[in-house]
């Protein structure tokens, strides 16, 4: 098992040969006796974009549009690095058994470079020439990576995978369009493409993730920050602790402590606890609350909603068209 590490957190690199023994690691840390570790954040590495419309950039377009624009993209192209990064409410991560050391996953997927579309753009070009200049080595991708049908089997059975199914996780992203969007594509099957329709592709986000989403590309706009996870992270006081930028398990561990380096900015200031603004929803008719993964903004006050103070507003997932709450 190949792995990275710091003198905290050891980052274990997942392949084929691997990827059963690592979702039995996993079961463990998240076995029914065990509720301690019930946040994941995740991020993902992908060849970038082929198909990107002239004029009103995808996300100020109508949803359908952007929803359209997505899928084009995701369908054409392949899904290179998934971290994920599972941890307590304190930000405790599991211990590997191995080493004794907090332990985050990166799992390292099928992908040969002279096949894939992105080989026909110069902008696609452009984003795989960063990806190998991170470290990514796309030969390794090539000849041991994970099937993502056998990843997608994985996760179904594995206990992270029941616990998303009925909403006894919380995802944590930052931008997480394409996150959803490629891990939705695998957990559908692997190869196939993403639903034509978007209600139709919001029904299957609700179906693996339910509404226990945050994404911190929204929430920092209540506090008056911008720009991309580096630039966040870096206005919160919060240092990269393990690997680089766009290396999937160092920015999914990243995202993590850029959550909580929000909370603590927010609630030192006053403010009201940021998770606030996350979308957690009852019932069937909750998909329709799920506004806004891509830029759905009605808020169908018609359907009930759960937490403490029944999160009165619906804050959207994508903090879009939500009022400010701190």
């Amino acid at each position: 098992m190949s792995s990275s590490s710091s003198s905290h957190v050891h980052v274990c690199h997942v392949w084929a040969a691997n990827l059963e023994e690592e979702f039995r690691h996993i079961d463990k840390c998240l076995h029914p006796d065990c509720r301690q570790f019930t946040f994941v954040s995740m991020d993902t590495e992908f060849p970038g974009t082929i198909y990107n419309p002239e004029g009103v950039p995808p996300y100020m377009r109508a949803p359908e549009e952007f929803y359209s624009n997505i899928k084009q993209n995701v369908d054409a192209l392949k899904l290179i690095q998934l971290g994920l990064t599972i941890f307590d409410r304190y930000g405790n991560l599991p211990r590997s058994a191995e080493t004794g050391q907090e332990q985050i996953w990166e799992f390292n997927f099928q992908f040969d470079s002279a096949i894939d579309p992105h080989n026909k753009e110069s902008h696609n070009k452009e984003s795989m020439s960063l990806l190998e200049k991170q470290g990514i080595n796309l030969s390794r991708n090539k000849k041991y990576g994970i099937d993502p049908r056998e990843f997608a089997m994985q996760f179904k059975c594995s206990e992270l995978g029941r616990r998303s199914y009925y909403g006894r996780v919380v995802w944590i992203t930052f931008h997480g369009l394409y996150d959803f969007a490629y891990l939705t594509k695998i957990l559908n099957g692997g190869e196939l493409l993403l639903p034509d329709d978007l209600d139709e592709f919001m029904r299957h986000v609700w179906k693996y993730f339910k509404g226990n989403v945050y994404d911190l590309k929204s929430m920092i706009l209540f506090v008056g920050l911008h720009g991309g996870l580096e630039k966040v992270a870096r206005s919160l006081n919060v240092k990269r602790v393990v690997g680089k930028r766009h290396q999937a398990g160092s920015d999914s561990l990243l995202t993590m402590h850029a959550f909580f380096g929000l909370m603590r900015s927010c609630l030192e200031k006053g403010g009201r606890d940021p998770r606030g603004v996350n979308l957690m929803v009852a019932g069937r008719t909750g998909l329709e609350m799920m506004q806004t993964l891509f830029g759905l903004f009605g808020l169908m006050k018609r359907n009930s909603c759960s937490g403490s103070d029944g999160l009165l507003m619906m804050q959207t997932l994508f903090g879009l068209d939500a009022r400010p709450v701190f």
